[in-house]
């Protein structure tokens, strides 16, 4: 049975405001399973979601669309609506995106920042840097990519990333819980921001790349110690922990095959 919270949201009967209520339930259960309050094959279901949250059925239902759309939920007819477990193809595809769109975009912003612009993303580091919480950091993570991604102009292209990335966000909510992980990126922040700062694009690019394929690092992992989390095809690598090797390098195959 599904978890469920008080939304502070009103009935309304205005089509308007209905989607704008559709909106906000589905970013708030988008968080849920982003973040893991909401476990892989646990069921959602419309009636409970309506009656914590105040709302009819129609907007809970629209949520849920959107949210198979991004390949968050499964939604099977006549047996309800599932929470999706995370498949690693559909990281590599939406890595695909991520990489292409913020790279080009990357390289946009290098030409373009200014000093105002630059104290900005350095007090977004400095707030990720100081960031306790998980999702505190997570956040600030998501706010330095998008503040890139403005700074370049391409606030369409930004929504583009924000529903292609889903599933990623995913891995990486895993792995920002790996004190390691965290130092890490943070790391490599400052240098995707210094290379914007110092207006050198071909260094941006290569930056944003190298720090965007850390995912592909970070499946392997996740793969490993959270293995709930995940689906497997039957000619995809699974994670076994008497063979570690085996499994690095079956995944580094695959990863290379879907992104060469």
């Amino acid at each position: 049975m599904a978890t469920t919270r008080t939304l502070k949201i009103e009935p309304q009967d205005e089509r308007p405001r209905r989607a704008t209520t559709s909106i906000q339930i589905y970013s708030d259960l988008r968080h849920r399973i982003v973040t893991g309050a909401l476990r892989p094959l646990q069921c959602l279901s419309e009636t409970e979601f309506a009656t914590s949250m105040g709302v009819s059925r129609t907007p809970i239902r629209e949520a849920f669309s959107k949210l198979e759309e991004e390949g968050l939920v499964e939604i099977r007819p006549r047996f309800g609506t599932f929470v999706s477990p995370i498949l690693p193809a559909a990281v590599l595809s939406s890595q695909f995106v991520r990489e292409a769109l913020e790279c080009a975009a990357i390289a946009e912003a290098a030409t373009r920042c200014t000093p105002s612009q630059r104290w900005g993303l350095e007090d977004i580091l400095d707030e990720q840097h100081h960031a306790v919480e998980d999702e505190a950091f997570f956040l600030a993570d998501d706010a330095l990519h998008r503040a890139l991604m403005t700074m370049a102009g391409q606030d369409t292209a930004w929504r583009v990333v924000h529903n292609a990335k889903a599933v990623i966000d995913r891995v990486r909510y895993l792995s920002v819980q790996r004190l390691t992980k965290r130092q890490s990126i943070l790391c490599e922040h400052q240098q995707i921001v210094a290379h914007v700062i110092a207006r050198d694009p071909l260094a941006a690019v290569t930056a944003m790349r190298d720090h965007l394929r850390g995912v592909f690092v970070s499946i392997e992992l996740s793969m490993r110690a959270h293995p709930e989390f995940f689906a497997w095809d039957e000619d995809g690598p699974r994670p076994n922990r008497h063979r570690p090797r085996q499994d690095r390098e079956a995944l580094k195959a695959k990863l290379e095959n879907n992104s060469g």
